[in-house]
């Protein structure tokens, strides 16, 4: 079982030696060199760090605009099973590049990705509960074994409905040039990977923007390692969001890309375009991403946190804690590939956050 602080964690937290092998054989660290053996077939990276300055000087509202017009959503039947309901939402993004040279290669190369497209699992009774919207981590490739045991007992779990946005770049909306899912989300191709991220955060608010339009029900915002740092982001920037439950994660890129045993290939190809990971981070400080704040009080948010995670360190997950005014946090004593085997005692803290909720 979690252990449920008041106070923030301990820079070393006891049980880190106790439980987990040190070194190579680190859950992380193996996760880690697996990545590297299917990076080696990735496609070259461009070094666009010289298209840079197009995003300086920008206000975050600039960087990071809420949608203005609805989408035409196209809603369709997935599966049906007794009591659950699986649907297809899809829409055009209305995502526009900042950059002009990766405008076109957006508009010539990469078209898959400018389909948004989300399953929506309906359990039957949950037509009065708040509604969630779910993002996943980087490089999965989104598939029916999924859909049918994490997003459906998620579904059944937390009884509410769970939408699940796919990001740019992964599964049906990869690039056909792409090698596997995800391969250009988040790479050394900094223009490429700020356009990712901006493209994803609007998509997801267009998609809010949709769901709130089609009924009043409140929507929360949940995702898991890549999309735990992405709902952290959305917390930043959407107040309409009712609450947020980001999972092993925080939302500072710069230590991310420092860190992440899967972001190695990443560091190297910066490295060799003589970017360090300490310059990237003066980069990400100067689209103002330290300044972000959440939109939603301390109450309406619930951080689900490892305690020996080393792709998410636990000291930064505990500064963002503190600069969002101490919510409730939940520390498990694991790993980040280690968090699974947690995953139903954390969705039954979720369902308790949720039902105490008053909308």
């Amino acid at each position: 079982m979690p252990r449920r602080h008041t106070a923030p964690p301990r820079r070393e937290p006891p049980f880190r030696r106790e439980l987990l092998p040190s070194g190579i054989f680190h859950p992380d660290l193996v996760a880690g060199a697996l990545s590297e053996m299917l990076l080696q077939t990735a496609n070259p990276v461009s070094n666009t760090v010289a298209d840079l300055d197009v995003y300086g000087g920008r206000s975050i509202a600039e960087l990071f605009p809420e949608p203005q017009r609805l989408p035409a959503v196209t809603v369709s039947r997935r599966w049906r099973l007794p009591g659950l309901v699986s649907e297809e939402l899809r829409f055009t993004s209305a995502h526009a590049p900042l950059e002009p040279k990766f405008r076109r290669r957006y508009l010539e190369q990469y078209r898959e990705t400018q389909t948004v497209y989300a399953r929506r699992i309906r359990p039957a009774w949950a037509q009065r509960r708040p509604r969630l919207l779910y993002l996943h981590g980087y490089m999965q490739p989104e598939t029916y074994f999924e859909e049918l045991t994490l997003l459906s007992s998620m579904a059944l779990g937390l009884n509410v409905e769970v939408i699940q946005m796919q990001p740019p770049y992964h599964g049906r909306r990869a690039p056909r040039s792409s090698r596997f899912s995800g391969e250009y989300y988040w790479t050394a191709d900094l223009v490429r990977s700020v356009e990712a991220l901006r493209q994803t955060l609007f998509d997801a608010r267009t998609l809010l923007h949709w769901l709130l339009a089609q009924n009043e029900r409140p929507v929360g915002v949940t995702g898991l390692s890549l999309g735990g740092a992405l709902t952290a982001t959305l917390t930043c920037l959407d107040p309409r969001f009712a609450f947020s439950i980001p999972l092993i994660a925080h939302m500072d890129l710069a230590a991310l890309v420092a860190d992440a045993p899967v972001l190695s290939a990443m560091r190297r190809d910066l490295k060799s375009f003589g970017w360090s990971t300490k310059r990237f981070g003066q980069f990400v400080k100067q689209l103002g991403w330290y300044e972000l704040l959440p939109q939603q009080p301390p109450e309406r948010v619930l951080l689900i946190a490892a305690s020996d995670d080393r792709f998410f360190d636990p000291r930064v997950v505990e500064r963002m804690w503190k600069r969002w005014g101490k919510p409730q946090v939940e520390w498990y004593p694991t790993s980040h590939m280690g968090f699974l085997p947690y995953l139903p005692s954390a969705l039954r803290s979720m369902r308790q956050f949720i039902d105490q909720r008053k909308f």
